[in-house]
C-alpha cells in the first residue's frame, strides 16, 4: 500500500529546506506531524510503570520530532513518517 504525499506538503517541505531558519514553516511541520508524537507516546506509556506521565513522554517526543524535521533529507526518497518514528520513540525512552 503506497500513500501519496499531497502537493501542499511537498511545497511546505521544499520551502522549509530552502530556509531552515523560518520558524513559521518549522512550526507548521510540527503541527502536521504532531499526531505521530501522541500515537507513539500512548503506545510507549502503556508499557511503562504507573508513575510515568503521558504529557512528559509527549514533551520528549516533540523534541525528537523537531530533531527529525531538522535532519530529514528529501532526496533520499523515504517517507518522513518512517524516518521520524524511531527518533520520536528514542527521545521518549
Amino acid at each position: 500500500m503506497t500513500t501519496k504525499v499531497d502537493d501542499a506538503t511537498i511545497q511546505l517541505w521544499t520551502s522549509f529546506k530552502e530556509d531552515q531558519t523560518d520558524q513559521e514553516l518549522r512550526n507548521r511541520l510540527i503541527e502536521k506531524y504532531l499526531h505521530l508524537v501522541r500515537y507513539n507516546a500512548e503506545r510507549v506509556w502503556a508499557k511503562l510503570p504507573d508513575g510515568v506521565d503521558l504529557n512528559d513522554l509527549m514533551s520528549a517526543g516533540v523534541f525528537g520530532l523537531m530533531d527529525a524535521i531538522e535532519a530529514f533529507d528529501l532526496e533520499r526518497g523515504v517517507k518522513f513518517e518512517t524516518y521520524c518514528v524511531p527518533r520520536i520513540r528514542g527521545a521518549m525512552l
